[in-house]
């Protein structure tokens, strides 16, 4: 059983047969004419209450009336009337009922990833590399296709041209997998993609007196028309040189510039375009080799460049590091300085807490400046150096991809600086450390020696006596000395009586 879509889609290919225009657009599909037969008639008028989907209405327009037709309105022959048709719009799909407006659609729009055409043989389908072209059955769910990757010329061909003739993307006209039979669809895909392709292999693209000319700057200057019948027999070779300029590797802006030369250099106008086309290619392929092995002594010669630099680089930064813990073992010894006149003080008994707490406070303030000095330094230095090595490694950056850019270059560097970085908040703790040792000792001696009682003052010792002075002797008398007297002896008392007698 035929369902309702695709009895309004046969309906639709006999009315076009015998009606006086078809205009189908992306979102719609606009028949005019009369109708051929009452029944005909009444088909239409029987599909317009019907579930039509996937289409999403169906208006029959009388233009004699100003409205839409009635269902019991007589049929008349010569009356003409407009049906418009809603189609569906799927995400990233454009469907047609018609392979005309297939046609229409390629040539005047960047078509979407995946068009759908019910008039399309399955045979005739094609696939590009960011298009598909097949036919469409309406009762069959449309799958969303995935989004391709963009082939970009815009950035290589000038485009003077004031509807753009250079295509934004060259994927939907790269062929991937040929159709097996022709079909209306293709014709107009290739006619359209060997436009596309050669426009995004020339140097510009002009308009001059309504016509637009693709031109290769060799020397000589080539012109050749964009409108040209003859393009559409180059397709193939196009797409082998698109291919090969776009889609080989690096380089691509190099190979376009070859190309476009090798194009101007090859082309003959008596010679058909695929075997210039063809000629090109090949040149094009020898001359960049022939660059590739003259570039390579560059290459090496800028990589070792480029190896001595960061080399280099990173050695001025680890030395930054290494000057930073050097400062600190400097400033460690102006911090211990106030502990060292502390303990000389005590042992002098001089001490003035005002100026104790002064050392203790003036060592703080020294060193933070010290730590504020460098850092500050380090950092002026390591912002110098990251404008000028960009300036100077944007040569070296030409001979090497992105990748390797930053593992060679931007990685080795970074890992200097991110080591000096965590070197420096290690210091920087150490720093705060003795920035508060110091501070609390200033402030303790500031506190504790004045609020301290003064102390009591004592008496001085007296003085010591000075040793007597002995007389002196007398004078020497004539007269003689006194005699000397011996003492009168002493008679022991007599014993007790009883006592034995020694």
């Amino acid at each position: 059983m035929t369902s309702s879509s695709k009895q309004l889609i046969e309906l639709a290919r006999n009315f076009a047969g015998q009606g006086e225009a078809v205009d189908e657009r992306v979102d719609q599909l606009i028949l005019r004419g009369p109708f051929a037969t009452a029944e005909e008639q009444a088909a239409w008028l029987a599909l317009r209450g019907t579930d039509l989907t996937p289409f999403k209405s169906l208006q029959i327009y009388d233009p004699e009336i100003g409205g839409d037709l009635d269902g019991g309105d007589a049929f008349v022959g010569d009356r003409k009337f407009v049906l418009t048709i809603v189609k569906p719009k799927p995400a990233r799909t454009a469907v047609f009922a018609f392979s005309a407006g297939v046609v229409e659609y390629l040539k005047k729009t960047p078509p979407e990833p995946q068009v759908l055409c019910a008039q399309l043989e399955p045979r005739a389908a094609l696939e590009a590399r960011g298009l598909i072209l097949a036919p469409w059955d309406c009762d069959q769910p449309i799958t969303e296709p995935a989004a391709p990757v963009p082939v970009e010329p815009r950035k290589f061909v000038r485009d003077y041209a004031p509807a753009r003739e250079v295509a934004d993307d060259l994927s939907p006209w790269i062929l991937t997998k040929p159709t097996v039979v022709d079909s209306l669809e293709r014709q107009a895909w290739t006619a359209t993609a060997s436009r596309r392709l050669l426009g995004g292999l020339v140097s510009s693209a002009v308009v001059e007196n309504g016509v637009t000319w693709l031109q290769a700057s060799g020397p000589p200057i080539v012109r050749i028309r964009a409108d040209d019948p003859e393009l559409a027999k180059a397709c193939k070779a196009l797409t082998e040189a698109t291919t090969w300029v776009f889609l080989t590797g690096q380089d691509v802006e190099v190979r376009h510039m070859i190309f476009a030369a090798e194009l101007a250099r090859a082309y003959r106008a008596d010679q058909p375009l695929t075997d210039v086309v063809v000629h090109a290619v090949e040149s094009a392929k020898a001359t960049y080799e022939a660059h590739v092995q003259s570039a390579s002594r560059d290459t090496l010669k800028a990589l070792g460049d480029l190896r001595k630099s960061v080399i280099d680089e990173a050695q001025k930064v680890t030395q930054r590091a290494q000057d930073l813990t050097s400062g600190l073992w400097r400033d460690v010894a102006v911090s211990a300085a106030p502990f060292v006149l502390k303990v000389l003080g005590d042992a002098t008994k001089v001490a003035n807490p005002i100026v104790t707490a002064g050392f203790y406070f003036a060592a703080a303030i020294f060193i933070v400046i010290s730590f504020a000095l460098q850092t500050g330094i380090n950092e002026s230095y390591l912002t110098n150096q990251r404008k000028a090595r960009t300036s100077w490694f944007e040569t070296l950056y030409g001979y090497i991809s992105a990748d390797e850019r930053k593992r060679i270059a931007d990685q080795p560097i970074a890992d200097a600086e991110a080591s000096y970085q965590k070197t420096k908040g290690k210091v920087g703790w150490i720093y705060i450390a003795l920035v508060i040792i110091l501070a609390g000792f200033g402030l303790y001696t500031l506190i504790t020696g004045l609020s301290a009682p003064a102390p009591i003052s004592k008496p001085p010792p007296p003085a010591a006596q000075p040793p007597a002075t002995p007389p002196p002797p007398a004078a020497a008398s004539s007269a003689p000395p006194p005699a000397v007297v011996a003492p009168a002896p002493v008679t022991p008392p007599p014993p007790p009586p009883g006592a034995p007698h020694p």
